[in-house]
């Protein structure tokens, strides 16, 4: 009911619950006096519903509010890759038709890319050179964002367009193993038919058969109908994440439903689908109860997607299983603080219908499963960069932020909570999964196939825009109501200053002791750019915390703490649904409690945040700048000094030799910006001609130069230029 409904004659608009922002709310409320008459709006707010009884009492925030523009983070390079591939596609003129069976070959076993595919998709020097060039041009009021992102170069833009015809052959890789999976599942009927010597076991084969068939419809866009379109080519790249796609969820999990003649395919975001797709799981779709039976192993079994990593207990963090020393916390692996897991890459799933249920898988359905998150910052060989922050209070450093951008994060199901061993017991050659190890055949009777089980733990991974907050001080840091209370208050913080909805943002609790700490990460298709402010701008966090105290039923009023709920609320006590409590967090829900957080809350809603420089706070930082600058530049001192009182992002070097061209930039900021400080000096023709010379060259280098002059206000300079420095936060 939000854009392009219009329905002349409706008067009167009811909403169940309040909308995601104030800009759905706006869309929806429209419908109503599309002709001029007047219209009746009523919204209802959900008694325990935290978002709903936030706006309710702020109605105006909702009703009147400022409609903020969608987020994006412009320096994602997921995102930014795939639009180049969009413009790849466009240029290649490959005509992708209504099914992929107008791509790949299913004449072939391989499944792979026509001929005609194969030799259209590649493109000459010239042409990539002129590809490369419209990239530049759609870009260009992007630079200044792009160019501060670690991994954005001239060579990487190249490299995308290079990279195009392999990603695309590999974007159907999943369609492939579908397709694979219901023609051996056909074949395997038809043989089961033929061998079949009762009516009913020709049945069976037969039915076998026609699902099978119904599998491959979808596949092939056969008669589908326009709700079942998910394998439409242009939808189904941007599922796989080769085009933009910001409506369908990212790469992911699908579950085959049968039902009856019909049949289809389910799909659910990686994250969700751990849980929703879990081995035995149970799922009430269309009003009925289906139980996750069975992975769809493709051919050969479910071997290439079985690796092994080392989990890092005491920080989170996971590395390849040969690694000795964690990567993050620098501690040495040992049994104790570290896991060598087996995992398996979550697969498509096949569905079967339940009926009733036993005792014990009840209880089993009810305590439900364990999972573990875990995440990786910067591996070797990448050129992303993690952005280090503490927040403070005075002198007093409350948290430590890391930032990363696309950090790949790696979500566990390690198995049943009421299991005695842990993973799962997988045959990885059919896919069928077991509670428990299956009886053999008794002596005498037909062996039957050999079984090929093995115990696993179920994974899937993204790349996320990821924050991970610990706490500094040792009298905050082992106190779990706090850590959890805190992890709450922080997400439902963020979520209404920046107007997300609930799933655009996550948070887990990672790591242990010392090194224990919160993640918050961005779900969003392409990121919202959230979290990155966090660490960026010196007052955001604090405007969090203030926005956390609120939702907390808490205001401060001359430096006091004053409670706005009254002592005979229920939730006057803990915690409600109206404030921190919800549906996701209910197993915590005992360790949540807003009385215990409101000291830190109130502490941080004065903080100011600071970044980190090569592992040095920023007053250490901004003494070793000094330092080095040149005692003859007074134009270099106070462009520290502008950066140190306006807060804002200080340099990551001064004096920084460059080799080619040979030059020293007064200060450089990663991963390629040079700022010159110029004085009256640099005004006399000899120094001004050789400074063009060599600043072009740097540019020509795909260095970005930026001058500051001594003539001019510095402030309006530094203004000019958010994306290097930052904004100002007066301190």
């Amino acid at each position: 009911m939000e854009l392009r409904v219009d329905i002349a004659d409706l008067e009167h608009v009811q909403m169940r619950n309040v909308p995601p922002t104030p800009a759905n709310y706006a869309q929806r409320s429209g419908r109503a006096g599309r002709q001029g008459q007047p219209g009746l709006v009523v919204t209802y707010c959900g008694a325990l519903n935290s978002h709903d009884q936030y706006y309710f009492q702020r109605r105006a925030e909702m009703v009147a509010g400022r409609v903020r523009p969608p987020r994006l983070d412009l320096a994602n390079e997921r995102l930014l890759r795939a639009h180049i591939h969009a413009l790849w596609l466009a240029h290649v003129r490959l005509p992708l038709g209504r099914s992929i069976e107008e791509v790949i070959d299913t004449d072939h076993d391989e499944l792979p890319l026509r001929e005609d595919a194969c030799a259209q998709i590649q493109l000459g020097e010239p042409e990539k050179d002129e590809l490369a060039r419209r990239v530049r041009q759609l870009l260009v009021a992007d630079e200044g964002v792009l160019e501060t992102a670690g991994w954005f170069s001239e060579r990487w833009i190249k490299q995308a367009i290079e990279d195009a015809p392999r990603e695309f052959d590999r974007a159907f890789d999943r369609w492939r193993e579908l397709y694979r999976a219901a023609i051996r599942q056909r074949d395997a009927a038809r043989l089961e038919e033929d061998r079949a010597r009762t009516r009913d076991e020709q049945n069976r084969a037969r039915a076998k058969q026609d699902e099978a068939r119904r599998q491959l419809n979808l596949l092939l866009q056969v008669d589908v109908a326009r709700e079942e379109g998910d394998f439409y080519p242009y939808r189904y790249l941007a599922s796989e994440g080769f085009l933009p796609g910001y409506n369908f969820p990212a790469l992911p999990v699908r579950a085959w439903v049968p039902r009856g003649e019909d049949g289809e395919f389910i799909a659910r975001p990686r994250f969700l689908a751990i849980r929703e797709f879990a081995p035995l799981n149970l799922l009430y779709h269309e009003g009925r109860q289906w139980e996750s039976a069975t992975f769809q192993a493709p051919p050969g079994g479910l071997d290439d997607r079985k690796t092994k990593k080392r989990l890092c207990r005491a920080c989170g963090a996971f590395a390849d299983a040969d690694f000795d020393i964690c990567p993050t916390c620098k501690n040495r692996f040992d049994g104790e603080n570290s896991i060598i897991a087996t995992l398996l890459d979550m697969p498509n799933v096949r569905m079967r219908r339940r009926g009733r249920i036993t005792a014990d898988e009840e209880e089993r359905v009810r305590k439900g499963y364990e999972f573990g998150t875990f995440f990786q910052f910067a591996p070797e060989g990448s050129e992303a960069r993690v952005q280090s922050a503490d927040v403070v209070c005075g002198s007093r450093t409350v948290l430590r932020l890391e930032y990363a951008q696309a950090a790949t994060l790696l979500r566990v199901n390690h198995g049943w909570r009421s299991a005695t061993v842990p993973e799962f017991l997988v045959d990885f050659d059919s896919g069928d999964v077991f509670a428990s190890p299956p009886k053999q055949a008794k002596q005498g009777n037909s062996p039957g196939r050999q079984r090929r089980l093995e115990r696993v733990r179920l994974a899937v991974r993204s790349a996320q825009n990821a924050l991970r907050v610990r706490l500094a001080q040792p009298d905050t840091r082992g106190d779990e109501v706090v850590e959890a209370t805190l992890r709450y208050a922080l997400k439902r913080g963020i979520e209404e200053l920046f107007q997300l909805e609930e799933t655009e943002l996550a948070v887990d609790a990672v790591g242990e002791g010392d090194h224990r700490a919160i993640l918050l990460y961005e779900v969003a298709e392409g990121g919202v750019g959230a979290l990155r402010r966090l660490v960026e701008e010196a007052n955001t966090f604090a405007e969090v915390a203030k926005t956390a105290l609120e939702i907390c039923h808490f205001k401060v009023d001359n430096g006091q703490l004053e409670d706005q709920l009254p002592k005979s609320h229920a939730a006057s006590h803990a915690a409600c649904y109206e404030c921190l409590l919800s549906f996701a967090n209910q197993h915590e829900a005992l360790k949540i409690d807003r009385h215990r957080v409101a000291p830190l809350l109130v502490e941080l809603a004065t903080s100011q945040t600071e970044p980190r420089v090569q592992g040095r706070s920023r007053e250490e930082h901004l003494a070793w700048l000094r330092s080095l600058t040149d005692s003859r530049s007074a134009l270099e001192r106070r462009f520290l000094d502008a950066l140190a009182e306006g807060g804002y992002r200080l340099p990551d070097e001064a004096q920084k030799p460059i080799d080619e061209p040979p030059c020293i930039p007064d200060f450089f900021y990663e991963p390629n910006v040079c700022v010159f400080c110029d004085g009256s000096v640099h005004d006399e023709p000899a120094p001004a001609a050789r400074d063009r010379e060599v600043r072009d060259e740097l540019r020509r280098r795909g260095y970005r130069v930026i001058v500051l002059r001594y003539d001019r206000d510095l402030e309006g300079q530094l203004a000019k230029y958010p994306e290097v420095f930052g904004s100002s936060g007066k301190r």
